[in-house]
């Protein structure tokens, strides 16, 4: 499938670091940066705002179906701006000394949070309701209604919240070699489980596919060995695609995620040589794909 960059945001308008993060939402679309901002564009990458909820490096954004947007960054805290389209209100949920480095909403639109100790927080309605110690630092993780997906540059850990406790127990079901970023892919069923998880091998230069089974004890279907040449940093994926993107500016769309290996359906590289493309989120459909890159722009991918 050929693809093509359709849009690159402006010069004047960029981030001034890195693009660290990504999100779409009503038909706009969300950038975070290592300056601190977080800049809302139209899905052509024109800017309609700039807000300013940091004043140092933004290592993660995520938005609910409200349009709630949170922030962690380097400096401690996570922030929520609470309808950035329309507002410029930003609230502080949380100041610790500790690095948030991920963060996730789930379909109820709990929030989550990943630090480097190890912690992931478990927020109900903006205030903590659970605290899980995953003993390694969370750099990515994904959330399915009780189990949660947690991954840094070793092992990708399967963590079973216990349903019905009032003190948030839980148990490490599985432990599976690779690193993150992970991300939930493949057919979902209508209560929201979805069929696959997807992880790096531990080089990043590969994919691993693992089944979604707590019964099977979590099975890896197939490895992709060198599916980039280079280090792989973001993965989208939706409903029979998944995207992976990393160093050289190199974005790769595969197919057929349930056979034997997955096909490669498509790629492109974005701008010189020398960008490196930090994360990737899926725009209105999914063969369109807004990229995040190392010289502070945004782009827009499509995969014709």
């Amino acid at each position: 499938m050929p693809a093509t960059v359709q849009n690159v945001s402006g010069d004047s308008d960029k981030h001034s670091s890195d693009t660290t993060a990504v999100q779409f939402y009503n038909d706009h679309v969300f950038s975070a940066g290592g300056d601190g901002k977080v800049k809302v564009w139209t899905k052509d990458l024109r800017l309609v705002k700039e807000l300013t909820p940091h004043e140092a490096y933004i290592y993660a954004m995520v938005i609910d179906s409200k349009g709630q947007l949170y922030t962690s960054s380097c400096d401690g805290t996570i922030k929520c701006l609470t309808s950035p389209l329309t507002s410029d209100d930003c609230k502080e949920l949380l100041k610790c000394k500790d690095e948030i480095e991920c963060l996730f909403v789930d379909p109820k639109d709990n929030l989550y949070s990943g630090d480097d100790k190890g912690i992931i927080t478990m927020w109900i309605d903006q205030r903590i309701k659970y605290k899980f110690n995953v003993v390694e630092q969370v750099r990515s993780m994904a959330i399915q209604k009780n189990i949660i997906y947690s991954i840094r540059d070793n092992d990708l850990t399967v963590t079973e919240i216990i349903e019905g406790s009032a003190s948030g127990r839980f148990m490490t079901k599985a432990s599976i070699p690779g690193r993150c970023p992970v991300r939930l892919c493949g057919g979902c069923t209508e209560d929201g489980v979805y069929q696959n998880v997807a992880i790096l091998t531990r080089d990043g230069l590969g994919i691993t596919m693992i089944r979604n089974s707590k019964q099977e004890q979590y099975p890896v279907t197939w490895t992709k060995e060198n599916a980039h040449n280079m280090i792989i940093n973001a993965m989208a994926a939706k409903d029979e695609y998944l995207y992976t993107a990393g160093y050289g500016g190199i974005i790769k769309q595969w197919s057929e995620l349930d056979a034997k290996q997955p096909k490669l359906t498509g790629e492109v590289v974005v701008g010189s040589n020398g960008i490196c493309i930090n994360a990737v989120a899926m725009g209105a459909d999914k063969t369109h794909l807004y990229a995040g890159c190392s010289d502070g722009t945004l782009q827009l991918v499509a995969f014709d």
